[in-house]
């Protein structure tokens, strides 16, 4: 029995030992095991398919497998095989890539092999691109892998890091970007091209880190929106250098190449997003709702560990990134309750609460709000806002969590008259688009236990409120 096949035995068994209902209902756990960056997000022969870097066997990183996914309408997902595992001499880890449809009608895969041949041994640290083609259910790697090694780097670039390319197809070519580490020891994105997407040269370096943008570089992503040019990074040790950046490992946006980053994302897990165009032509970006820094903190009793943001739809309004979950989420509404009220002190709703749910909250002539949710006895999150200040506080500290990880965010968001805030709550996770989704916070909640489910509100102006309940 070979690796891969271990893999797929071992999710099949395991997979079963999960009941729905230890799940999030509309996030993406991994088959079992531990799940991270999500991979290969594209639209192939009539289905999307996701993967992810994937380990079986435990609920804490190791050598990595590639996980998948597919569905029909990027709401309802299936399990599928595992699609790779590290069965190379080349690698002792298949780690993030893309894919697209190549010009022969087949799934290209390409994906960076990561070698330590003595385990975590980073002097001997190698990391090289490599190819995988398949149907959309099987796929198997280039008989000529790698494909690009260090040897096509620039001069001075650190072979042990070199990975994460995204790949793209336009005007008769195939190009992908890759993170690296460059000469300096700070990150850099790489770009190559390729006729025929088996023989690759380097063509530029494309944006170059000089210290202000945290350390090394991870999972790039460059596209095309609303006529703009969009460049994502993953950053490493990221200093809160002003008010709208947070510390820690995040994801930085740059839009035409300017030389001011948005940050993506400024809750507490989201990391390593990529996007896809999908079949209607919208940009869809799903995310690995955990950072780095965090992954270790896995609760004893987990049987799964890691999991995907929920899709969300990408626009450029006045030269800002705008994200929104995407409109499919109105399918799995049961039942909506709408509120008009006033709440001038901390107070609940009735028929407001939850933890399956999408709801938005407006505010008319609001200077200050606040909202407890997941809230029982002394357990709760809770966000404020502030006009004054023109501050937004997020603080985890009392959901219950027994790992000392970062729980408060105090991030500067400016003043608004009128104040919207939208928010998917599911189980083990929340997300928050604040004014359309002009910044958006996520977290997690493992330890929460799952009947705190209360919400309540505190505002000096009007609040609506729409509780769209979920499963």
């Amino acid at each position: 029995m070979n690796l891969l096949e271990k893999a797929r035995e071992y999710e099949t068994k395991h997979s079963k030992e999960i009941d729905k209902n230890e799940r999030p209902v509309f996030h993406l756990t991994a088959a079992c095991g531990w799940l991270n960056d999500p991979n290969g997000f594209s639209y192939y022969n009539g289905k999307y398919h996701l993967f992810y870097q994937y380990n079986p066997y435990s609920t804490h990183w190791d050598d990595m497998h590639w996980g998948h996914w597919t569905s029909d309408d990027l709401i309802h997902w299936n399990y599928e095989k595992a699609a790779m595992a590290p069965d190379e001499d080349y690698e002792t880890g298949c780690f993030s890539g893309s894919a697209i449809t190549d010009k022969d009608g087949r799934h290209l895969l390409i994906y960076t092999a990561h070698n330590e041949p003595l385990h975590r041994d980073a002097d001997l640290r190698e990391e090289t691109q490599c190819l995988a083609f398949g149907d959309g259910e099987n796929y198997r790697k280039y008989e000529k892998n790698p494909v690009v090694t260090f040897k096509e780097m620039p001069e001075g670039a650190y072979k042990g890091d070199f990975r994460d390319p995204k790949i793209w197809f336009e005007d008769g070519k195939y190009y992908f970007v890759a993170a690296a580490r460059l000469k300096n020891g700070l990150g850099g994105i790489l770009c190559y091209e390729s006729e025929d997407a088996l023989n690759w040269k380097y063509t530029d370096t494309i944006l170059t880190n000089e210290g202000r943008w945290g350390q090394m570089w991870e999972c790039p992503d460059l596209f095309k929106l609303d006529g703009h040019e969009v460049l994502s990074i993953s950053v490493m040790n990221m200093k809160r250098i002003d008010e709208s950046y947070r510390n820690g490992n995040c994801v930085l946006a740059f839009v035409d190449r300017s030389e001011t980053a948005q940050p993506l994302d400024v809750g507490f897990d989201y990391y390593a997003p990529q996007s896809m165009q999908d079949k209607d032509g919208r940009r869809i970006v799903i995310g690995w709702m955990q950072t780095p820094e965090s992954s270790g903190s896995v609760p004893d009793e987990m049987k799964w560990f890691g999991q995907m943001s929920f899709p969300r739809e990408l626009s450029i309004r006045n030269g800002r990134i705008y994200q929104e979950p995407i409109r499919e989420i109105e399918s799995l509404y049961t039942s909506t309750v709408v509120k008009e009220v006033n709440a001038p002190k901390a107070e609940r709703i009735d028929g407001i609460s939850g933890r399956t749910l999408d709801m938005t909250v407006e505010g008319r002539g609001t200077d200050f709000f606040e909202m407890k949710f997941v809230l029982k006895d002394d357990i709760f999150v809770k966000l404020s806002y502030d006009k004054k200040s023109e501050e937004l506080i997020l603080d985890r500290i009392n959901s219950g969590r027994s790992a000392s990880i970062c729980d408060y965010r105090r991030v500067k968001i400016g003043s608004y008259g009128d104040f919207k805030l939208r928010m998917l709550l599911d189980r083990y996770s929340f997300e928050i688009f604040i004014n359309d989704g002009e910044h958006v916070l996520s977290g997690t909640l493992y330890e929460t236990p799952q009947d705190a489910d209360g919400i309540e509100f505190s505002s000096d102006g009007e609040l609506k409120i729409t509780l769209n309940k979920i499963g």
